[in-house]
């Protein structure tokens, strides 16, 4: 009875219709386990902290010499592009009139500009950031020794998601201290 043609086909079919079930229901699990991953939990979107830091390294002719730097932590499973890798550092000079600006949303302003530029080279379209990775970008540039108070902001676009972006900013006093080469970050002097 077992060998007969008509069990063979029954059981054939049947052996078909349980493969197609498993493999269906194979791909329901998939499917909500990379929703779940990707669009609940957000794995697929960036997970980057950042900080703005300002070292100033000494005086010279005038000049403070200073490390304008953004650090960028991927806290991430995904790697990330940054594009438009740009900052602006303006100052305070001593004696200035302390004013707000409705520009600034009522905060300080710095009316003087000291520098402008991008952290990614000539010929970059983007930096990398892969899962994990914490990465330092600098520029140095110089500070009149009259000025006592800048603000550094940086900013950049992911260019992988096009619409989002960051920023950051420190407001530091320029040290007067010579020996003063720790990072000042997030505004806080250190130890």
């Amino acid at each position: 009875m077992m060998n007969t043609p008509g069990f063979l086909a029954v059981l054939k079919d049947v052996t078909d219709i349980a493969q197609s079930v498993i493999t269906a229901l194979g791909v329901a699990v998939a499917g909500a386990w990379a929703y779940r991953r990707y669009v609940v939990q957000g794995e697929g979107h960036a997970h980057i902290e950042t900080a703005a830091e300002i070292m100033f390294i000494g005086e010279q002719d005038g000049q403070w010499i200073a490390e304008l730097r953004a650090v960028l932590t991927n806290r991430g499973k995904v790697e990330h592009r940054v594009a438009n890798f740009g900052f602006d550092l303006a100052g305070l000079k001593k004696g200035a009139a302390v004013t707000r600006s409705d520009r600034w949303g009522g905060q300080v302003d710095f009316p003087e500009r000291l520098a402008q530029g991008s952290f990614l080279p000539d010929g970059f379209g983007f930096f990398i950031i892969g899962p994990g990775v914490t990465a330092t970008y600098s520029h140095v540039t110089s500070i009149p020794a009259d000025i006592v108070f800048v603000i550094l902001h940086c900013r950049f676009e992911y260019a992988d998601r096009p619409g989002f972006a960051h920023s950051m900013e420190l407001t530091a006093k320029v040290e007067r201290s010579s020996d003063m080469l720790a990072p000042l970050a997030s505004g806080v002097a250190p130890a």
